[in-house]
């Protein structure tokens, strides 16, 4: 596939980190890839705070049909480990990015980042550009209002399912979709070794990796990075801020009565923008 064995000429530069980890990247942290497949330039799925890749489930095929996807598991989440002591910053997370890119073959991507995985992707960006051919932001945080620190700081501490159904629902406008199915798998995941400490020491570090992504934001738009901005309008969680989205320009798709999760309330409205976005790239 001539989009990727790029990254020989595109490597990721070498990281100083003060941790010792001598069986993972120079890159403080590691997030484990998964490839989907699919035709056209690389494509990577970036899930958000307390989600895993499989959050673009209903994505990924649409996708495929202008796309070689890939998704990941941000440090902390599905099947990534977390570093004890480590410090989460979205610089931290896209520099472990780009070295599991590295590791993988792939050169230049196009990112789709969803909420913490929009902000990362963002830094990413401004970070990496030559490892991005495009950033698409889906409530991404650094671009709405702040997010609630109660959400992100109560998700790690859930133990009842009804709880957990009630937090789950503040993503969706369409409250039936949080149910208890998807009440009950929350709680599996944060039964995992070590999961409710890694993500309460990411909801502790997000207003500084939310302002880590506006800044950003801003240096990606000056730099004229071709990106699609998505958002649902009824948000809750990371409200759309006008202000922000103004600064940060490019395509904007805003849905109506759609929550924070436009990919999964929305899907099929939102992967129709995402293939012609990409096809128009393409062409």
């Amino acid at each position: 596939m001539p989009f990727k064995r790029q990254a020989a000429n595109l490597r990721c530069p070498r990281i100083r980190s003060e941790l010792r980890l001598s069986t993972l990247s120079p890159a403080a942290f590691e997030v484990r890839l998964h490839h989907s497949g699919g035709n056209g330039a690389p494509l990577l799925l970036v899930h958000g705070f307390g989600a895993d890749r499989r959050t673009f489930t209903a994505n990924q095929p649409a996708l495929s049909a202008v796309a070689d996807v890939w998704s990941l598991d941000l440090p902390g989440h599905g099947a990534s480990p977390w570093v004890e002591g480590g410090v989460p910053s979205a610089a931290a997370f896209a520099d472990a990015i780009c070295w599991a890119l590295d590791a993988v073959g792939v050169g230049r991507v196009d990112m789709v980042g969803h909420s913490l995985g929009g902000a990362v992707s963002g830094v990413f960006a401004a970070r990496h550009p030559d490892r991005i051919r495009s950033l698409t932001a889906l409530a991404a945080s650094g671009l709405g209002r702040p997010v609630p620190r109660v959400f992100v700081e109560t998700l790690p501490t859930l133990t009842d399912v009804e709880a957990t159904e009630h937090l789950l629902q503040r993503l969706f406008v369409r409250k039936s979709l949080a149910n208890r199915r998807l009440a009950l798998y929350m709680l599996d995941e944060l039964e995992k070794p070590g999961r409710r400490a890694a993500l309460s020491r990411i909801a502790s570090e997000m207003t500084a990796i939310s302002a880590e992504a506006d800044a950003a934001f801003r240096k990606v738009a000056d730099a004229g990075l071709p990106r699609l901005v998505v958002w649902g309008a009824g948000d809750a969680v990371n409200p759309l801020d006008e202000e922000r989205l103004t600064a940060v320009g490019g395509e904007r798709f805003v849905l109506p009565d759609i929550g924070h999760l436009p990919h999964v309330e929305a899907a099929v409205a939102v992967n129709r923008r995402l293939t012609d976005f990409l096809s128009g790239l393409s062409a």
